[in-house]
C-alpha cells in the first residue's frame, strides 16, 4: 500500500477545502471547492462492481471537506472512490500544458500494447489508431478481448500497457507494480488521477493522460457529467498526455 501512502502525503500538503457540491454520475464525478478548484473524477465501469450507494457513506461523503474526501482512496466502495478521485483531482489537478493525445500514437512501433479494463470508448479511440491491442475486461466480449484473470499470464509479453483509475480502485496496481519497470511503455489515464510526477515516475508510470481542467470549464462539465456523459468524451475537457519517463527501456 505504500503507492496510496505516496498519493495521500503528496495530495494532503495542498490546502484543504470546503466542498460546494459532489456530483457522481452514471460515468464519472466532479467536486466544486468553495475556493474555485474543481475536479473530476473516475466512476467505476458498469460491469466491474453493482454500484449501489450507501446511506452511511452519503452522510459521510456530506460532512467531510476535500481531504478527508481524498483520503477514501483507499474504499473499494464506488461510491467512496469515485469522491475521492474527485478530491484527488482538485486537490493536484494537472497544469495548463502537456501534449496532444496524437503524441501517443506512434511511441508503441508496432508492439503489443495491453488494456486492462478500459472504458469502452477508449477501445474505439485507439482502435482507429490500428495499435496492436490486447485487452482484458470482463464486462466486454469481442474480438481480442479476454477475461482479467488471464491477463497474469500475458502482460509480459505487452511492450506496453494501459491502465486507468479502476486499478487503483481494485487495487490491480498493486500486483502490476512489478511489472511496469520492465516495460517499454506505462500509460495511466485519468479521470481521477492526481498530477503527482514524481510519485507515478517512481511506481513505473511513463505517460500521463489526464483532463485539463480550466476555470470557466466548470459549469459545462458539471452540466455534461450529471446528465450521465463521460468524461472522455466531454467538449469541455481538454485531454493531455503527459510523459515523466524515457520510453526507452534501456533507459530506465
Amino acid at each position: 500500500m505504500r503507492l496510496y501512502e505516496s498519493i495521500l502525503d503528496e495530495v494532503l500538503t495542498s490546502p484543504d477545502g470546503e466542498p460546494d457540491y459532489l456530483i457522481i454520475g452514471w460515468k464519472g464525478s466532479i467536486l466544486s471547492l468553495s475556493d474555485g478548484r474543481w475536479g473530476v473524477g473516475a466512476v467505476s465501469p458498469a460491469g466491474n462492481e453493482p454500484f449501489s450507494p450507501r446511506e452511511e457513506h452519503t452522510r459521510n461523503l456530506l460532512s467531510i471537506g476535500a481531504h478527508g474526501l481524498a483520503r477514501l482512496l483507499v474504499s473499494p466502495y464506488p461510491q467512496e472512490f469515485s469522491a475521492a478521485s474527485a478530491s484527488l483531482a482538485a486537490l493536484a489537478p494537472a497544469p495548463d500544458g502537456g501534449e496532444p493525445l496524437e503524441s501517443l500514437l506512434s511511441l508503441p512501433g508496432g508492439e503489443k500494447i495491453s488494456l486492462l479494463a478500459p472504458d469502452p470508448w477508449l477501445v474505439d479511440f485507439l482502435r482507429d489508431w490500428n495499435w496492436n491491442l490486447s485487452i482484458f475486461d470482463d464486462a466486454r466480449r469481442g474480438l481480442r478481448v479476454l477475461p482479467e484473470w488471464t491477463s497474469s499470464q500475458h502482460l509480459r509479453s505487452s511492450g506496453w500497457l494501459w491502465i486507468t483509475a479502476e486499478t487503483l480502485r481494485n487495487r490491480k496496481i498493486l500486483s502490476l507494480l512489478p511489472l511496469l519497470k520492465g516495460k517499454h511503455g506505462v500509460i495511466l489515464q485519468g479521470p481521477g488521477i492526481p498530477f503527482l510526477p514524481s510519485v507515478f515516475r517512481e511506481a513505473g508510470i511513463t505517460h500521463l493522460v489526464l483532463p485539463v481542467a480550466e476555470e470557466r470549464a466548470e459549469a459545462r462539465t458539471r452540466r455534461y457529467i450529471s446528465a450521465g456523459g463521460t468524461p472522455w468524451s466531454c467538449p469541455s475537457l481538454l485531454w493531455r498526455v503527459f510523459p515523466l519517463l524515457y520510453t526507452d527501456a534501456k533507459k530506465r
